[in-house]
């Protein structure tokens, strides 16, 4: 933090600590505004009014709520003068960020989608609602709803309540529940416009909208429309933004863990012998558009050759082959820090009380996001594997025409490469997301006691994507191997590859793939997936009878709900024009178009999506809940409980107890524990293998026949292991037995066979399991509420939590389990051994199957706190709102079992982007029409592996200091009912982009960024208007 921005915090915490106790003796906080501990509309003077919260069916005082609940007012979220929805939340304690369009925009099924995670516990665990109803999914592998699709202009206020409610909500509300109430009061006219621009290129924000609401016969009848439109321009790496491209990585040259020790030998700064001090390496690909080949003693650069003979680079001198830290290629400008969006809304909500005992409430949603991101460019490896037996492509033969003599001059036989195809253009994900949302209510009263609520939900979710830049593996394999006709000409060798168009491949140099090559290898994928959710349910709540502290009141109700999906790894479809036809997200691409080849194996290409499925569940219940109070305007219990009934996993139950007790007027006290449950969603149960890439560190990487040559594995689950059997494990296997025994192996110069060389990344398939069952949590929560009379408006609030998840679904890390089946005793008869694959031929690991599981535990412990003050300072005119949140996090833990029963504990808690200290002050003035407010947000800084040295005291670790950003609001209300609103401010005031987290962190990433820590946005200016009447 600069001495600047520290200044700053320092000083807006002094003044507000000194207005806080300097303004005691001011005016009395004026009642017609909200009680900023309440959720809006509820002031302080009726917070002993009965109305129904998040957390329980039941009405009752806000007060009385044995769980902390957090409330943001549509007005709250603008002036917090965030992008988006989620930017908004996750300034609430324990809120944080699961799937962002920034963390998301290389990942196939995902991209674009924006969700919250309670307690870091992951959106599958975070229940979203809407009017306190359940939402259809927007995503095809979770059950997760995305924030982008609820309508902002329809928003009213956002509810968070945090602990266990599968007793009140059913599955998935483990960490909690966040709940947007859309809204249902508001007459007359509004419209509103925004635009935001970032000081730097891309980003730009636009945004416009409108809501329009009355009331007819005699108040009887409500009818509103809402529709907005957003347009969202992408953010992509480059100058601008100079540390999204810079290529550096880091390396602890003790471990030896990113590079060899001749590149840091070369690297100014960095010295093998130095084992106190970690340094940064150039980061840069080996695949390059001009190609590098025979184990990199060739390659093309600059408009010229190099080899490790005679043609050496300007700057080097001797036998030196190709450095990939300083001749590699920087494939980092151009990718997307944050995807390109379009996002439409429409809403409807028609009312109706035809009596007291009979209303009838109708909404509709329908949402449209058109997104698009950009990936690298696609590589070319002759040991890439495709096809169902993992086949390599292979070498180019020794007799290949298109070998130039710079290459055949260090040629010993077939010719090895590594391609980056830039003539394919850049990778893209295209993708079209249509939710529709229809809920009916029927509600009404049952005499003086009782009420009644019947309710049917439909949701249907499509997703259609389309991915360029790829290739197919069979055809770039038939396009290497050519023959040379008596006449010169170059043609495919295979007859079947020639009857289907097959073009000749030159990959030697920079364009020399031709149009027509490009053509015949390209790779169109498209896949197109749905979620379709019906729920119907009735209770009825009321007070059962009276006991000598008040009415016992109850809920007893019945909830049924299907949930379906349905996955197309390739449809068919001459013209696959997007939804409804809304955007061809082929350009025009029919089956004559080159790449588009809709019936295609996606074992044959190099893109890695998702399988085609077909599959659902249903599920019966019937809840509960009972409030009973002890004492009289003192102390409630409340009880609650469900059974659920699934096709799948059986019954479940869930239940809470929880009380509220306020022994005096100032001090309240509050606690909760609650039975809650996930059931397995689809994809957990459902699933074959999904392909995905992961990153491995093969446990026989370096290994010689001597069984030496092993470093520690770096994986949590071999980090103690025993080398000695670890190299005899890795000797048995036949594949790298082949690798020892082929003479390419043996180098040149010493005649020795070189170590074993293992994958970088290999195919890591998740897949479902259809014995997996609920996980079970068990959770806690403890706090208090003060608020002293003598200080007006000053509200404490202190919570403690505890959730303990046994039997959690997830699965072990392709890391993790290849380092278990090679450290273990009994390799290869083992659970770990199973699910990996190796190359017969070469040894190299090819696939790891990631299995879903019922681990054995997930814990998270914290604390969070706020302070909320609302005063009159009355030496100056107006009204000031401090707000301040902090959370801290005691544990973070994920225990399983390993070899032999061996229970391993992993916690990322301290480390980069798993901070224990999260914290927020927002600061507000307003007077008359006049709104000023500042916010500051800080995430406490980390070490990359806690777990390699819990308490890292030198150099060799990477940490980074603790992250604040800076926000101003202004905005002005004209006319005698501020009928007009002029607002506008600047986010991330200091222009800061983050810390830099390169890659070969545990925790980095190629854009040098961890999107929960980083703004790539930096400075952005925001305007905008909002008329009503």
């Amino acid at each position: 933090m600069s001495p600047f921005k520290s200044q700053l915090m320092v000083f807006t915490c002094l003044v507000s600590a000194g207005m806080m106790f300097g303004g005691t003796t001011a005016a009395a906080q004026d009642n017609t505004e909200p009680d900023p501990t309440l959720p809006p509309g509820q002031t302080g003077a009726s917070d002993n009014d009965p109305i129904i919260v998040t957390g329980s069916r039941i009405e009752r005082p806000i007060e009385n709520s044995s769980v902390p609940l957090q409330v943001l007012s549509a007005d709250d979220i603008q002036e917090t003068g965030t992008v988006d929805l989620q930017e908004a939340l996750v300034e609430l304690p324990g809120v944080s960020p699961s799937i962002s369009p920034q963390s998301s925009n290389n990942l196939i099924q995902t991209s674009g989608l924006s969700t919250i995670s309670l307690r870091r516990l992951g959106d599958d665990r975070t229940l979203a609602l809407i009017n306190g109803k359940r939402a259809v999914s927007n995503s095809g592998n979770s059950d997760r709803v995305s924030l982008s699709t609820i309508p902002e202009g329809l928003l009213k206020r956002v509810d968070v309540v945090s602990g266990g409610f599968s007793a009140i909500y059913g599955s998935d509300a483990i960490a909690g529940v966040v709940n947007f109430i859309l809204e249902d009061s508001f007459e007359g006219f509004e419209f509103n416009g925004r635009y935001m621009a970032p000081e730097a290129s891309g980003g730009e924000d636009f945004r416009v909208g409108f809501t329009a609401a009355q009331r007819f016969a005699d108040d009887r009848g409500y009818v509103l429309l809402s529709g907005s439109y957003r347009d969202v321009n992408a953010i992509r790496a480059d100058a601008t933004r100079p540390e999204s491209i810079l290529g550096l990585e880091f390396d602890d040259p003790l471990n030896n863990s990113a590079n060899s020790f001749a590149d840091e030998i070369n690297q100014p700064g960095c010295d093998p012998a130095n084992e106190d001090k970690h340094c940064l390496l150039g980061s840069f690909s080996q695949s390059t558009p001009g190609g590098v080949f025979e184990n990199t003693d060739a390659w093309f650069k600059d408009g010229r050759w190099f080899n490790d003979r005679s043609l050496q680079p300007d700057d080097r001198t001797g036998s030196q082959d190709f450095l990939a830290d300083f001749d590699g290629y920087n494939f980092r400008p151009g990718l997307s820090l944050l995807g390109a969006r379009e996002i439409f809304n429409v809403g409807a909500n028609l009312t109706y009380e035809f009596s007291p005992a009979f209303e009838v409430s109708v909404l509709g949603l329908y949402n449209f996001i058109s997104s698009n991101t950009f990936g690298g460019f696609e590589t070319l490896n002759h040991s890439d594997t495709f096809g169902p037996n993992a086949g390599q492509i292979g070498n180019i033969a020794a007799d290949h025409p298109f070998i130039p003599p710079e290459v055949e001059e260090t040629r010993s036989g077939s010719v090895d490469y590594d391609r980056r195809l830039v003539e394919l253009g850049q990778q893209q994900r295209l993708n079209d997301r249509e939710t529709y949302r229809l809920m009916a209510d029927i509600t009404g009263e049952l005499g003086p006691n009782f009420q009644y609520e019947a309710y049917a939900t439909y949701g249907k979710f499509r997703q259609d994507q389309v991915n360029t830049g790829e290739y197919n593996m069979r055809r770039a394999q038939d396009a290497l191997n050519v023959e040379v006709l008596a006449g010169g000409t170059v043609q495919c060798a295979r007859a079947a590859a020639r009857a289907e168009g097959c073009v000749p491949l030159n990959i030697f140099g920079e364009g020399t793939v031709s149009q027509a090559a490009a053509d015949y290898i390209r790779y169109i994928g498209r896949a197109s997936q749905t979620r379709t959710q019906f729920s119907t349910g009735a209770f009825v709540r009321g007070d059962l009878f009276d006991i000598w502290a008040g009415p016992v009141k109850a809920v007893l109700g019945v909830e049924y709900r299907y949930e379906g999906q349905e996955t197309f790894g390739d449809p068919d479809g001459d013209d696959f024009a997007g939804i409804n036809g809304v955007r061809d997200l082929n350009d025009g691409a029919t089956r004559d178009t080159p790449g588009f080849a809709p019936d295609i194996d996606f074992d044959q290409t190099s893109l890695a999506t998702f399988p085609s499925v077909d599959v659902s569940y249903k599920v019966k219940e019937i809840f509960g809940e009972l409030e009973v109070p002890l004492i009289d305007n003192m102390l409630n219990l409340q009880l609650a409980g469900r059974i659920a009934d699934y096709n799948t996993i059986g019954t479940i139950f869930s239940y809470n107890a929880g009380l509220s007790f306020r022994p005096t007027d100032w001090l309240r006290l509050r606690g909760q524990y609650a039975r809650a449950q996930r059931a397995p969603n689809l994809t957990e149960i459902f699933s074959p293998p999904r392909p995905d890439a992961d990153g491995l560190t093969d446990p026989c990487e370096g290994l010689l026949p001597d069984k030496t040559g092993l470093r520690t594995l770096s994986g949590t689950g071999g980090e103690n292991a025993d080398l000695k059997i670890v190299a005899e494990n890795c000797l048995a296997e036949p594949g790298i037995q082949a690798f020892f025994a082929d003479p390419a192996n043996i180098d040149p110069d010493t005649g020795q066979v070189i170590g074993f060389d293992g994958p970088g990344s290999v195919q890591g398939p998740n897949a479902g399991n259809p014995n997996v069952k609920e996980e079970t949590a068990d959770t806690f929560t403890a706090g208090l509420v003060f608020t002293p009379d003598f200080i007006p408006g000053l509200t404490v609030a202190l919570d403690y939590y505890r959730i303990e998840i046994s039997d959690a679904i997830t699965s072990i890390s392709t890391q993790n389990t290849v380092d278990l089946c090679y450290s273990a005793a009994d390799y290869p008869n083992n659970r770990f051994c199973d699910v990996i694959t190796r190359n017969p031929a070469d040894g190299a690991v090819t696939e790891v199957i990631n299995f879903q599981e019922n681990l054995n535990e997930e814990l998270v412990e914290g604390l969070d706190a706020q302070l909320l003050y609302r005063f009159e300072p009355g030496f100056i005119p107006g009204r000031f709102d401090v707000d301040m949140r902090y959370s801290h996090y005691f544990k973070q833990e994920v225990t399983f079992e390993g070899i032999g029963g061996t229970i391993i504990t992993t916690s990322p808690l301290g480390e980069i982007g798993s901070p224990n200290d999260e914290f927020r002050l927002r600061v507000g003035y307003r007077t008359g029409g006049f709104r000023l407010s500042y916010t500051m947000t800080y995430q406490g800084g980390g070490v990359d592996d806690i777990e390699s040295d819990p308490n890292p005291t030198d150099d060799r670790y990477y940490r980074v200091s603790g992250q604040d950003y800076h926000r101003i609001y202004a905005a002005y209300d004209f006319g005698p009912n501020d009928n007009l609103r002029i607002f506008g401010g600047v986010n991330n005031l200091f222009d800061d982009y983050g810390p830099f987290v390169p890659t070969g962190l545990d925790n980095g990433s190629s854009l040098n960024i961890v999107s929960s820590l980083n703004d790539p946005a930096g400075r952005e200016f925001y305007a905008g208007v909002r008329v009503r009447y």
